[in-house]
């Protein structure tokens, strides 16, 4: 998995309410092909933040089922991500962001409040009246947040999807990305409650409830090295932080730093790796790291040849053995058995596709 996701640091203000990990995956899957699905149907689309500027072509953005699938890092069923997606749209329209707009003609400015997206449909069989089978979602993404997934923006931020997956935790996940930012200066700041804001932590969160389920096991996912696209790279080198305190013993504020990024780091890496290969599989030393592939096996059973193809949605340890869950388009489950890791990696490797 190579996408890329692009976005406007604006979008780091906006509160994501309570977003689950797997909720996280799906909808930051989702921003990472807003733009290339947009160009795909109609070509460049150009967007304008003043609102007497604004022109599109078409808004509507739709995923199929086995699209929002990849972004999983679980099993889930078709009704299963029915249901995710139903919950997941709740929280989306319950987070507002609140811009400053200019009316050139009329010399005035003022703050509008709005969602990042008007609509979002599932749509099922008309005769599918206990929605089990959906077919497609359809998203209409509000105009004035277009800008926010505009990559030729300079003021973005910037991550591999398949890093952001590998990650445990939301709050980590959460974390990661507002780090991401600042990526080339090697610290950020913020005011505490800004940043418990934009954590969603819970009020009742004492201090030392923050470090212990918060603040290290990010520190220690965040600071694990991780090998992607044959690439090693520790996703913030160094990583600490540092709880700032005035007037006693009261935190104002926190302060990240880590080892800065070289320009354009990212970007030529990747880059290269896409030139000299068009293997895409993640040799992640967590083994979930290889959930959201699809293989294609080759099995001979009692002189019949067939074949297990499908996308890899579970990878788990049992009986000293390593089990690959494959879900095919008809959402059938097949678990397939591996001394070792080594096994289970030669098999990806060799039947991707």
């Amino acid at each position: 998995m190579q996408d890329i996701v692009k976005y406007h640091n604006d979008f780091n203000k906006v509160k994501l309410p309570s977003l689950t990990e797997q909720e996280q995956n799906i909808f930051f899957g989702i921003i990472s092909k807003i733009k290339n699905k947009g160009e795909n149907k109609m070509g460049r689309v150009s967007f304008r933040i003043t609102p007497n500027e604004i022109s599109y072509f078409e808004k509507t953005i739709k995923f199929t089922p086995q699209e929002l699938l990849e972004f999983s890092t679980e099993n889930l069923t078709n009704k299963a991500l029915g249901n995710m997606l139903l919950t997941l749209r709740e929280k989306i329209f319950k987070a507002d962001f609140t811009m400053l707009i200019e009316k050139d003609d009329e010399d005035l400015i003022g703050k509008v409040i709005i969602n990042l997206f008007e609509t979002f449909t599932l749509l099922y069989p008309k005769n599918d009246t206990e929605y089990k089978n959906l077919l497609r979602v359809e998203m209409t993404i509000h105009p004035y947040f277009s800008y926010l997934v505009d990559e030729l923006n300079a003021n973005f931020t910037r991550f591999e999807l398949a890093e952001f997956f590998a990650l445990s935790g939301k709050y980590t996940k959460t974390i990661y990305r507002q780090l991401k930012q600042f990526r080339q200066t090697g610290w950020a700041e913020w005011d505490f409650n800004e940043f418990k804001s934009l954590l969603d932590i819970p009020e009742s969160y004492a201090l030392c409830d923050i470090d212990k389920q918060i603040l290290k096991p990010a520190l220690r996912e965040l600071t694990q090295e991780r090998n992607l696209f044959d690439t090693k790279r520790i996703p913030f080198k160094g990583l600490k932080y540092t709880k700032i305190k005035k007037g006693g013993n009261k935190v104002t504020a926190i302060r990240f730093e880590w080892t800065k990024e070289k320009a354009q780091e990212l970007e030529s890496k990747q880059e290269k790796k896409v030139e000299s290969t068009n293997t895409s599989y993640p040799k992640e030393p967590n083994i979930k790291a290889y959930c959201g592939l699809h293989i294609n096996i080759p099995v001979r059973e009692g002189g019949k040849e067939s074949k297990i193809e499908g996308k890899i949605t579970n990878i788990y340890e049992t009986n000293e053995k390593i089990i690959m869950e494959i879900i095919d388009e008809n959402f059938n489950t097949t678990n397939l058995p591996f001394d070792n890791l080594e096994a289970l990696e030669k098999c990806v490797k060799s039947f991707q596709i």
